[in-house]
Order: structure tokens, then C-alpha cells, then sequence
């Protein structure tokens, strides 16, 4: 698509690469990017993943066992529902807060 704008409009590929950037080398750069992160760790739980953990965790309650409890015992005593603090949570991890 890339070379077909390039020849269309007869741009440098610098400017065009500027506006319309080629997805498959950014995600291989954000795969060399996580790979040497994974590398630095060692392995390790690092904090992002052990938020990643506990993340996934509150999301299996609020969307797997919350819902089953609340159906088939309808008089158990649950506390308020944190879906859209986890879904904050998990928009900040990965860059997009609001």
C-alpha cells in the first residue's frame, strides 16, 4: 500500500513512512522491544507482570465468578462491583488512560 502512495503522489518514502507508518515493522519492533525486556528480567516477576496477574485475576471475578454467584445464590452479600476500576487499571497499564 506503502509503494502504491509512494508511485501515486510521487512522495519520499521518509515523509510518507512519517504519515502512514508500516504496522509490520512497528510490531516488529515491539516484539524486539518485549523480547529484550524479557531478557533483562531474567525471568523474574517483575512488577508490571505481577500487576498483569493480579489483573487477570479481578477480571476472572468480575466477569466469570461474580456473575455465577450473584445468579445462583442471590442473597449472598457481594461487595460493589470494581469492573471499571479494573478496566482503568488495565487501560493505564497499557497506555491509554483516561
Amino acid at each position: 500500500m506503502i509503494k502504491f502512495l509512494t508511485s501515486l503522489f510521487g512522495l519520499g518514502g521518509k515523509a510518507l513512512d512519517r504519515i502512514l507508518p508500516d504496522r509490520a515493522r512497528l510490531q516488529e519492533k515491539n516484539l524486539e522491544i518485549n523480547a529484550e525486556t524479557e531478557r533483562a528480567s531474567g525471568g523474574r516477576l517483575t512488577p508490571r507482570r505481577l500487576m498483569m496477574y493480579l489483573l487477570c485475576l479481578l477480571f476472572a471475578w468480575e466477569a466469570v465468578a461474580r456473575p455465577v454467584l450473584v445468579t445462583y445464590w442471590p442473597d449472598l452479600t457481594l461487595p460493589p462491583s470494581m469492573g471499571k476500576e479494573i478496566w482503568l487499571a488495565v487501560s493505564a497499564l497499557f497506555g491509554m488512560g483516561f
